[in-house]
């Protein structure tokens, strides 16, 4: 293990701490994803068992709109009483088979007496430039029985609309613009109704059962967690790899120089050391950390000897000139001067 000990330098230790960040965002999301996938999955589920499910009657449907079940979303109902035509709104802006349009709201009250909010259905816009409706088809007079789906009511919207409108299903508000109590926990969307009226919103379409993309999108998020680990468990690897190989290459070079350097550094070798310099200077498109490596510090060349160096060599001749008798002859003016 102490190849890796580098592991444990600020360095790394940073890398390690960013690759847990990272790790834990991924899960985060894989988590956030996975919890829109359990909530489409759950919306399925509904729709498959709901949607065409024997209609609920009297107080057990009328019961719904004061208190809803969500589990009973898109569970059919089955009213009698009669529409308030009069307090009739249009849901503006409400798309239906690559058309806009609208959804036509009537409150209805039951032979128990209870008002609940129906969605009789969609009308297209009209031909004319101010995006009316052409035509808003009458609900039934009197009577009637009428079979919807329950749906949850929609959240409030910061946007305004044109008298007879509203920009949202929110029931609470629609309480407060028709001054009556009235069920505000759902709606119901109308598919039937007797007596049929000759003209009728078209009814909305079957919702589609689709989980979307979110399953895969959690499962990448997961696979991105574990390969920010193993991002770093590669780049530790080779960080160990390439200090081996730089240890193996500097052995190698410490041999190689050995036979032209002594241990002080002094250059030993046979030939011009030029050429030894020469060739240490290709070094310069190596990396950096193993430029250092290839390039001893060559020793500096003297153009003239040092003062040391010519007081040895005037010492030298004087003892020459000793041995043979004739140091007088032999000590130039300048030896004379250091030997005093």
């Amino acid at each position: 293990m102490s190849d890796y000990r580098f592991l444990l330098s600020g360095k790394w230790l940073g890398f390690f701490a960013l690759a847990c960040a990272a790790a834990a965002v991924s899960v985060y999301l894989a988590g956030w994803q996975m919890d829109r996938n359990d909530h489409l999955v759950g919306e399925n589920a509904k729709i498959t068992r709901n949607y065409r499910a024997e209609p609920l009657t009297g107080n057990e449907a009328a019961a719904q709109f004061a208190a809803h079940d969500p589990t009973l979303t898109w569970h059919p109902v089955e009213l009698t009483g009669e529409y308030l035509a009069e307090d009739q709104v249009l849901v503006r802006n409400r798309p239906q088979d690559g058309r806009v349009g609208y959804e036509v709201l009537v409150p209805f009250r039951t032979q128990a007496g209870d008002v609940v909010v129906l969605d009789r259905g969609w009308i297209p816009t009209g031909s004319a430039a101010n995006g009316m409706p052409d035509e808003v088809p009458a609900p039934p007079t009197g009577q009637v029985s009428v079979t919807a789906r329950l749906r949850p009511g929609e959240p409030a919207v910061d946007r305004g609309a044109p008298e007879g409108q509203i920009a949202t299903i929110q029931l609470q508000e629609l309480q407060e613009r028709w001054d009556r109590p009235i069920g505000t926990a759902a709606y119901a969307e109308v598919f039937a109704e007797d007596p049929a009226p000759a003209v009728a919103p078209a009814p909305a379409p079957e919702p589609e059962i689709d989980s979307g993309p979110h399953l895969s999108y959690s499962l990448q998020w997961y696979a991105f967690a574990a390969l920010f680990f193993v991002a770093y468990g590669y780049a530790a690897r080779q960080q160990a790899r390439n200090d081996a190989w730089d240890r193996q290459y500097a052995a190698e070079m410490e041999r190689h120089l050995s036979q032209f350097y002594d241990e002080d550094g002094n250059y030993v070798g046979e030939g011009e050391e030029e050429l030894v310099i020469r060739q240490m200077e290709m070094a310069d498109d190596m990396p950096a950390h193993l430029k250092s490596l290839m390039r001893p510090k060559p020793q500096r060349r003297r153009h003239r000897p040092t003062w040391e160096e010519e007081e040895d060599a005037l010492l030298d001749a004087f003892e020459d000139g000793v041995m043979d008798g004739t140091e007088n002859r032999t000590m130039s003016p300048a030896a004379v001067r250091a030997m005093d």
